[in-house]
């Protein structure tokens, strides 16, 4: 751990089964009075500057310059203590818990701001003395990220999406210029759309904020919707697109767009990784009491690059690429509680199967 004391004497061997559940860059141990008594360098280095040596026997809020620290800067003090995530975790341990982890919130005496994540963990001290060991995971930075990307999604969708309004309006008008052109115009604001649309959903996903609205949905439908969409990509590669549609009336309880943006995904990669003339099949239908997608396309992956397809930014297509394996399997294995999963071997070529649970994501994966 590396941690370092002032002029305390410490005898304490803190196990690694203690210790690996705290995941932050700023460490410190505490005692029964809530006051520091070891930190390491990162603590000391974001809260102490030259200072070092004046942590220790200080409480959290008396280095931090909590607004709520009393004279001495006693942590528990106050009525408004009680609602601090650190004084809950501190307490939550002290009380013979194994470990807790909260949010934690300060605004300093100066007006600045401080947003943690606290992980806190009992410790052993030789002597018996009781000892907690505290780890400090800056979220400030993480949040601010959260609140630009909804903004910038949120304004750029609304742009896109009054780009290609404009774009019907005009097609639709009276003398409007050239059909064709108005129509390339508008299905190229349709994909900003569509891909604006599906990399805000992997943000949300990662940031595990994705809400899922669940119905029935007819899986035919699902195939039919994603050959439309990228039609012309497949066109302008001279493939030949064949749906399987053996389902028959059997709908799935899922999230339609969430279900259609992993399907797409499967499909565009099939596309993409196509010759001119090859055959992309797409088919659903129900095996095992599960609805299974499947995406074949004749092309053989080598071994290299087939256990690595669903990694993040992942590619042997350049920079840019690599994204849609990995949404697509985060979506359908995370959220929906399917199964993804590849086979890649000749003569069949590549065939990518989704299973989701027939009645939809709260039942067991």
């Amino acid at each position: 751990m590396g941690l370092t004391s002032g002029d305390v004497t410490w005898d304490a061997v803190c196990p690694a089964s203690d210790l690996a559940g705290v995941v932050a860059d700023r460490v410190f141990v505490f005692d029964r009075h809530l006051r520091v008594r070891l930190a390491n360098q990162a603590f000391l280095d974001a809260f102490c500057g030259d200072e070092g040596a004046s942590v220790y026997g200080r409480s959290l809020g008396e280095i931090l310059d909590c607004r709520r620290a009393v004279e001495g800067g006693a942590c528990g003090g106050t009525n408004a203590c009680a609602g601090c995530g650190w004084f809950q975790a501190a307490e939550a341990c002290r009380r013979g818990g194994a470990g807790s982890v909260q949010e934690f919130r300060v605004l300093t005496q100066a007006g600045a701001a401080f947003d943690f994540t606290v992980t806190v963990r009992p410790v052993r001290k030789s002597g018996g003395e009781p000892a907690w060991v505290c780890g400090l995971q800056d979220t400030y930075a993480q949040k601010r990220l959260r609140v630009q990307e909804r903004t910038f999604f949120h304004d750029v969708l609304n742009l896109a999406a009054g780009v290609r309004g404009l774009c019907e309006l005009a097609a639709d008008a009276e003398g409007a210029p050239d059909k064709e052109r108005m129509r390339l115009i508008r299905d190229g604001a349709d994909n900003l759309v569509d891909e604006i649309q599906r990399l805000r959903k992997l943000r949300v996903a990662e940031n595990g904020d994705l809400e899922l609205f669940e119905e029935e949905v007819e899986p035919g439908e699902i195939l039919r919707g994603v050959v439309a969409r990228v039609k012309d990509e497949a066109d302008a590669r001279h493939l030949e697109i064949v749906v399987a549609d053996d389902a028959g009336d059997v709908p799935v309880v899922s999230d339609s767009e969430v279900l259609s943006l992993i399907v797409g995904d499967l499909f565009r990669n099939a596309v993409e990784a196509s010759a001119p003339r090859d055959r992309v099949t797409l088919s659903c239908g129900v095996e095992g009491g599960q609805m299974v997608f499947r995406v074949r396309n004749p092309a053989v992956l080598a071994a290299d690059v087939r256990d690595h397809v669903f990694e993040r930014s992942f590619t042997t297509r350049g920079s840019g690429k690599g994204v849609g394996a990995y949404r697509a399997k985060l979506l359908g294995e995370h959220y929906l509680k399917g199964r993804i999963t590849l086979v890649s071997q000749a003569p069949e070529g590549t065939v990518v199967s989704l299973a989701v649970p027939l009645g939809g994501s709260a039942l067991p994966a």
